[in-house]
């Protein structure tokens, strides 16, 4: 390259003496109206070659120069970030840890350098988040909303924060502005439904389900949340019952019936909404379709009560007697039934029927209080007190109150109730007689 550049130089120079001596006269050079001078043409040429290169080398040390500056610059930055990468990384680990005061420390110094480092200040928003400080953590938040006011993450760690205040508006409104991004954000769909369901605003959590079951819903979900949109049906319809609003509650219940023929909360709360408009009739019917369909104890347990409170307890005990023609050996319905007898203080029809369950197939605290009683009732007292004992050696014991187990989760409950407390889950509550729950 040396070679080249020397070779063209000196082809530079001899052109320019060829020039020299074909061109010696001189040449008026003007600088302005008041100075002019005589010089050769050689010398304008290399005047004017020398103010080229000249230029040219001031804007190659322009470029490098700002070439360099862009370079450290970069460099600068690159150190920057590595720097702060790494922090934030310590920050995480401490803070996936549960060390809190030593996420802090990391995340501060983070924001000290770059206060609009939004990643940190979501982590630190949930730092405070999770150590009870709300406002610290609003406060947090919001400057990441200020720096990124459409970011779906933000806004759901604002609203987490209003939840948690009980600020349900607020909080709505927050994921409502997701879902004008996202209209489908199942994260936003699930929270503002139980937002909805914490509030028992039913009709309004009956639209986000139908949201939910159009979006993009994983198919091993789906018939989960079919299964819900029943449920809060249903609970739509107690809502109605409970407010008196007795039509519009069988409205809503016939069509959960109409389409889901197993749902027997629905049958039961239906029978109730009948029983409060004085309908005894139509109530006794949807009582006996419900266990005609799914073959529930609870609804002759409701029977039972239902024909009872009507002085016409002949009807449950056909009923009774009806099905144990069907099934002679079903010790849970030879027990309500002696239950029933016991009730009536009909004793001897209760003790031949309760004397006649096979304890081998069906033994249970149950069982043995209720011929514990009967045989008190007889005065057969150390009989009755041989029962007693056998039933406190059982794992659970009962008053003669027919106790109701869930399926799902064994929680229990003296009471049937359409939906679990502690699961959540419909229609799982099953009359709990030897070993309906597993525990």
């Amino acid at each position: 390259m040396a070679k080249v550049l020397v070779f063209l130089f000196i082809v530079f120079i001899a052109a320019l003496g060829y020039l020299a001596i074909l061109n010696n006269e001189p040449v008026t050079l003007k600088l302005s109206d008041q100075s002019a001078y005589e010089v050769p043409k050689v010398a304008l040429i290399l005047l004017s070659s020398a103010l080229g290169a000249f230029a040219i080398l001031a804007l190659v040390v322009v470029r490098d120069a700002k070439r360099y500056l862009g370079g450290w610059q970069n460099m600068r930055q690159q150190k920057k970030e590595l720097r702060i990468q790494e922090l934030y990384s310590k920050g995480l680990d401490a803070f996936f840890a549960g060390k809190y005061e030593e996420a802090v420390e990391f995340f501060d110094r983070i924001i000290e350098e770059d206060p609009a480092n939004i990643n940190t200040l979501l982590r630190r928003g949930d730092v405070a988040f999770n150590t009870g400080d709300l406002i610290k953590a609003k406060d947090f938040y919001m400057k990441a909303k200020e720096i990124r006011p459409q970011s779906v993450e933000v806004l759901l760690s604002l609203e987490k924060v209003f939840e948690a205040e009980h600020k349900w508006q607020e909080a709505l409104r927050y994921l409502d502005n997701i879902l004008e991004i996202d209209e489908e954000n199942p994260r936003a769909l699930y929270r503002k439904r139980e937002i909805y369901e914490i509030n028992k605003n039913w009709e309004a959590l009956l639209n986000v389900q139908y949201k939910i079951l159009k979006s993009d819903v994983l198919e091993k979900d789906k018939q989960a949340e079919h299964q819900k949109l029943f449920g809060y049906r249903y609970e739509l319809g107690r809502h109605y019952l409970e407010k008196g609003d007795i039509e519009k509650a069988k409205k809503v219940l016939r069509t959960i019936i109409k389409a889901n023929k197993d749902f027997m909360a629905a049958y039961l709360a239906l029978a109730e909404s009948y029983l409060r408009g004085n309908d005894i009739e139509e109530a006794e019917n949807t009582l006996l379709k419900g266990y005609e369909v799914t073959n529930a104890t609870v609804f002759l347990i409701r029977l039972e009560d239902l024909f009872i409170d009507i002085d016409e307890p002949g009807k449950i005990i056909d009923l009774y007697q009806k099905e144990l023609r069907k099934n002679p050996k079903d010790p849970k319905l030879q027990f309500l039934l002696g239950k029933l007898y016991y009730r009536l203080e009909m004793i001897d029809y209760a003790f031949e029927v309760i004397t006649g369950i096979d304890t081998t197939a069906a033994d249970y605290p149950d069982l043995h209080i209720l011929l514990g009683s009967i045989y008190k009732r007889r005065m057969e007292y150390d009989k009755a007190a041989e029962e007693f004992r056998k039933a406190l050696t059982k794992p659970e014991k009962h008053l003669l109150i027919s106790s109701f187990c869930c399926s799902n989760c064994s929680y229990n409950s003296k009471e049937w109730m359409g939906r679990c407390p502690h699961c959540k889950q419909w229609n799982t509550l099953a009359l709990d007689l030897g070993g309906t729950c597993k525990l």
